[in-house]
């Protein structure tokens, strides 16, 4: 027989408008018009409006305006790239070739099979099947490597290689036809340059150290990246980056502003307003009455938005006065997210939410908001500072390293520690990643 028992559960659900509202706190500056545009489309009962009609309420005095006001211009630092795809540059140099229509086609075909790179990375083999089932055309390998060849005699030099690998040698061989041992070395032993492995390279080759220095100089010179500088790239997008607030220094304050968006406000339709109270239609009712109360929730959550955000970075800015007035980083503060929710009185989750995407201008630099949080150390003599001031201590040493014997994760640890910054190799290892910066074997140079 089943025992009968009672338990209590402590749980919190979240509705669905909180999490429509934490998806709308999300939303960077540069996408918030978009999400507003769709919500335009989808809700009769919304429109844009000419004047604003609600603004951010400055709790701080801090200056904060109100995003959406309309008076002020808005100019997108996202802004189109109006540059020449890659395939055009391409297929327009076939034109002074004198091909056929078949070789045309073909070689087009290999085009726009290009990978982000500029790279061929599919086979020929495999191209010839995905022709046969996609174009009805038999084209055997040997047709498709004379069209290969063609598409690498263009520019950019490089285009049309299986890789990294393939793609300079391309280059090399059409640039420095000269570069014996260079081409050799890429050809034969790609992986001992790559890793800069030079003891094997000045044994292997029989060269001096001057000589095999020249050969890196010339490789290094070469375009790793036969799409660069082209538009479309599908793999390799550029990114603009538009602040979402901005932190001037007046008379030793920070002052905060948002940025504006150009675009026009938004409100709900006086014609649905009234349409609504008019009709005596039950369908008709329900309807209007579910879109205005959409429309007044979106319209209350932008105000929410504002206000949430303006808060927050409020908060941010007056815990990190010193750091936001001197730009050192020295003075920043340890931080964590949940110093900044106590504060607010929000959930560690929304503040999360709000600066993860978000990005703040200030004198010395633009940077997303995430990246002024960071864990505490304790140095020796009691002090507490924040990790990142470890982190610029540390690429400090590796930028002023000799290159020739770059220092190891343990010596980096070593040094570290005379600055009185005591901590373990791996978490040495595990800051020099953070920095994008690779191991002291592939930072060696000649």
């Amino acid at each position: 027989m089943n025992k009968q028992k009672l338990e209590q559960n402590l749980s919190q659900n979240i509705s669905a408008k909180q999490i429509q509202f934490l998806n709308l706190l999300q939303i960077p500056i540069t996408l918030l018009q978009e999400r507003i545009q769709k919500e335009l489309e989808e809700n009769p009962t919304l429109e844009e409006s000419e004047e604003n009609e609600e603004g951010i309420v400055n709790e701080n005095n801090m200056g904060a305006p109100s995003i959406y006001n309309t008076k002020n211009d808005y100019n997108p630092v996202q802004i189109e790239d109006k540059k020449e795809t890659l395939a055009n540059y391409l297929s327009e140099q076939l034109v002074n070739l004198e091909l056929n229509e078949t070789d045309t086609f073909l070689i087009n075909y290999l085009i726009n099979s290009l990978d982000g790179y500029g790279f061929l990375s599919s086979d020929l083999h495999t191209i010839s099947n995905d022709l046969l089932t996609q174009e009805g055309l038999d084209v055997n390998e040997e047709k498709l490597r004379f069209c290969l060849k063609t598409l690498q005699s263009l520019e950019p030099v490089g285009v049309g290689a299986r890789n990294l690998n393939h793609c300079l040698l391309l280059q090399l061989e059409k640039k420095f036809p000269e570069e014996e041992i260079g081409f050799n070395i890429l050809n034969n032993h790609y992986k001992y340059f790559v890793n800069k492995n030079f003891d094997f390279l000045i044994s292997e080759y029989k060269i001096d150290e001057k000589i095999l220095k020249a050969i890196y100089k010339i490789i290094e010179s070469l375009n790793p990246i036969p799409s660069a500088g082209f538009s479309k790239n599908p793999n390799m997008t550029i990114e603009y980056i538009t602040s979402d607030f901005n932190v001037k220094i007046k008379n030793d304050i920070p002052v905060i502003s948002a940025t504006k968006l150009k675009e026009n406000g938004i409100r709900i339709s006086k014609y649905y307003i009234d349409l609504l109270s008019n009709t005596k239609d039950k369908n008709t009712s329900e309807f209007l009455t579910e879109k205005i109360e959409r429309a007044k929730w979106f319209k209350e959550a932008l105000v929410k938005r504002d206000n949430t955000l303006l808060k927050i970075v409020t908060s941010i800015v007056e815990f990190q006065k010193n750091y936001f007035i001197s730009g050192l980083e020295k003075d920043l503060k340890p931080m964590k997210l949940s110093d900044i929710a106590q504060i607010v009185g929000v959930d560690i989750s929304t503040i999360s939410r709000a600066s993860n995407s978000k990005y703040i201008e200030t004198h010395f630099g633009t940077f997303k908001i995430k990246e002024l949080f960071s864990e505490a150390y304790r140095k020796d003599n009691g002090e507490i500072i924040s990790t990142k001031e470890i982190k610029t201590t540390l690429l400090e040493l590796i930028n002023n390293e000799n290159k020739s014997r770059p220092f190891t994760d343990d010596e980096l640890a070593d040094l570290l520690g005379k600055e009185d910054y005591h901590i373990a190799r791996r978490t040495t290892a595990k800051y020099r990643e953070s920095l994008k910066i690779p191991v002291s074997r592939l930072r060696k140079k000649l």
